[in-house]
């Protein structure tokens, strides 16, 4: 049975987003003792303890964009959506593949499409209650001898049978709604709906598909239509700005260790604040990545090595915070070598993946 791609694509490293304290300043106290100060409006008002919250902060009445400017010239980000209105996002993933043993060379491409509606039912206490809905989904493949294999949830069930399957997973998201509540960091809070839409997935290809293959299915849908996994695909998508207030062209930085498994390495991924205009928030990303490892198994002995540069540009709304646009570039080198018997090959790859959103 071919792979069955769901909702995998990510774009950039999680960044948690905390609130900026403020402080106010005491002009006196009245009669009871109690600490005055003056409040954005001019009125003197006993001064209260603001307590800490997991929640970011509501803008304030007077706020009209999500990228703001503070005296210190520095730049603060907090979502600025509208109720009643529909936020698109559509994410297309390009790669291709090739390979060479030095006798042979191979080619392979992919490209994946995914368009998904964020709608804004209830603002409440700096948080966004949006309900979600899949609207189409693509995905074609082809091989090293030229033979492509494609589903497009716009177009008729394919005729191919495990293609069809997947083509039929997908359909069965279109239009089903679930809901999802975000602060204005972009921080998920809760996601609900995703039971009723897994169970009607399973019966729109339980015909299909044997007993052993409906399990295998069931247990992906869980994995992947849980509130951790939509939650980390959404931020990992829309929350690209840092935990820090930025000067225009400061940058930040995204540095892992990679320890797990037979290859190890590093990535860094540094992003910088550009531009700023009262249409679009440009930022830069660039980041390199660079792997090694060896491992052996029944008596064959293998290595590989990669390394990876990523380039490219996001743009942000300036006005509502949302993607207008972004532009990604992951080129990548492998080569790998195998042993054996005195014997060895070695196989020299390289990717290509082109990221766009919107």
């Amino acid at each position: 049975m071919k792979k069955i791609f769901l909702a995998s694509a990510i774009l950039l490293t999680v960044v948690a987003c905390k609130k900026d304290n403020k402080t106010d300043v005491v002009v006196g106290k009245n009669e009871a003792g109690q600490e005055l100060v003056v409040s954005e409006s001019g009125d003197t008002i006993i001064k209260t303890e603001i307590q800490n919250d997991t929640v970011a902060k509501p803008l304030e009445v007077h706020s009209v964009s999500a990228i703001q400017k503070g005296e210190d010239d520095k730049y603060d980000f907090r979502y600025n959506l509208e109720k009643g209105k529909t936020y698109p996002l559509t994410l297309t993933i390009k790669g291709t593949h090739s390979a060479s043993d030095g006798k042979q060379d191979v080619k392979m491409s992919n490209e994946s499409k995914k368009s998904i509606e964020y709608t804004v039912k209830d603002i409440k206490d700096g948080v966004y209650t949006l309900e979600v809905k899949s609207k189409h989904y693509s995905e074609k493949m082809t091989d090293p001898t030229g033979k492509s294999i494609s589903y497009d949830t716009n177009s008729s069930k394919p005729a191919d049978k495990d293609v069809a399957v997947s083509w039929n997973i997908y359909k069965a998201m279109v239009g089903k709604p679930y809901t999802m509540k975000i602060d204005q960091k972009g921080k998920v809070i809760a996601v609900d709906g995703l039971d009723n839409i897994r169970k009607q997935i399973e019966n729109s290809v339980k015909n299909q598909l044997s007993a052993e293959e409906q399990k295998f299915i069931s247990e992906i849908l869980k994995n992947s239509l849980n509130k951790e996994a939509i939650s980390a695909q959404f931020e990992e998508t829309m929350n690209i700005y840092p935990n820090k207030k930025l000067k225009l062209n400061e940058s930040w930085s995204d540095k892992q260790n990679i320890n797990q498994g037979p290859m190890k390495g590093s990535t860094d991924l540094t992003r910088t604040l550009a531009n700023v205009d009262t249409k679009n928030t440009k930022i830069t990303v660039k980041g390199t990545q660079k792997l090694s490892g060896s491992e052996s198994q029944e008596g064959m002995k293998m290595s590989a090595n990669a390394n990876a540069d990523v380039n490219g540009t996001i743009l942000i709304d300036t006005q509502s915070g949302w993607i207008n646009n972004v532009s990604l570039t992951k080129k990548e080198t492998m080569k790998r070598t195998m042993e054996m018997n005195g014997q060895k090959q070695t196989m020299t790859e390289s990717v290509t993946t082109s990221t766009s959103v919107n």
